[in-house]
């Protein structure tokens, strides 16, 4: 498999995540500081408090970046052969697979728990664990979101990049995957709208796809073509 990454904006979003967690736990310990020394001082308190509370969230965002999301889909995809080529941020889609079992969009998710889908409120939901641990999960975890809505603008911006770059005639029928790389996760959601899976399983669901995905050699050649230059 061909791999096409970006490891600048990598590094960049890792400094930025070590950044903004030193400031905000500087600020948090300002904030106890302030309490117990100058307990009159409540705006400043509150001013230290909250700032901390922010900064250690946009740490946790960007931390995600760390745990290399690009290199877990390159070791568990690594058997494919040369015709299929993975693009991670060097395409309209965050991570894009492309190869004769389709384009697909990949949707990383760094979280644990029991994963589920309500499919009358189309929410994605994340349980499991005591009180503490769901705690400590809300707190310094990624939120799960909801993948189906992420998929549909990686998949907008994607479409609208073919409309300009794309010559044949035969329509790209683009395939989406939420795809679960903790090692403590159980993945539930058999009424998800696109397969949701573990990392370990995600060879198999991409072999499973829909057919209508499929892409001739030529189509995959003149993708990855479009894709690269």
């Amino acid at each position: 498999m061909k791999i096409f990454g970006n490891e600048a904006l990598y590094e960049r979003n890792m400094r930025a995540a070590f950044i903004a967690n030193i400031v905000g736990m500087l600020m948090l310990l300002a904030a106890v500081f302030v309490l117990f020394n100058s307990p009159g001082q409540l705006l400043r308190y509150f001013a230290f408090l909250m700032g901390g509370i922010v900064l250690m969230q946009v740490g946790v965002y960007f931390g995600r970046w760390g745990k290399r999301a690009d290199l877990s889909f390159n070791r568990a995809l690594k058997s494919l052969d040369n015709k299929h080529a993975i693009y991670h941020h060097q395409s309209p889609a965050q991570h894009l697979l492309v190869g004769p079992s389709g384009v697909w969009i990949l949707l990383p998710k760094h979280v644990q728990g029991e994963i589920s889908y309500d499919s009358k409120n189309q929410a994605w939901k994340v349980s499991g664990g005591n009180i503490a641990s769901r705690l400590w999960r809300r707190m310094t975890q990624e939120k799960i979101g909801r993948p189906h809505f992420e998929a549909m603008i990686e998949a907008g911006a994607l479409d609208r990049f073919l409309q300009k770059h794309w010559v044949s005639d035969e329509p790209l029928h683009v395939q989406a995957a939420v795809v679960f790389l903790h090692e403590d996760v159980k993945v539930n959601t058999g009424e998800a709208p696109f397969p949701a899976v573990h990392i370990k399983k995600l060879k198999a669901a991409l072999q499973k796809g829909e057919k209508k995905g499929n892409l001739t050699a030529k189509q995959v050649q003149q993708l990855q073509q479009i894709l690269e230059n």
